[in-house]
């Protein structure tokens, strides 16, 4: 494996690892804001969907911990 093929494959990790955290906080948000609905309340902001600089910080967190000693 080359390391550009080992950097992409860190990134899409960090893709992966993103988009679940994003899931689980919308699913999160959308049971809360269909309880407001039903039981009144405050809802809850949905989250954002990840951005290419989050995506590119999570893969140099997983970069270095991979590289350290």
């Amino acid at each position: 494996m080359t390391p550009y093929e080992l950097r992409f494959q860190i990134f899409q990790q960090a893709q992966g690892l993103a988009e679940s955290q994003f899931q689980a906080e919308f699913e999160e948000a959308e049971r809360w804001n269909q309880s407001v609905d039903k039981h009144g309340g405050v809802s809850v902001e949905y989250p954002k969907f990840p951005s290419f600089h989050k995506i590119e910080t999570l893969a140099d967190r997983i970069n270095d911990f991979v590289s350290s000693k």
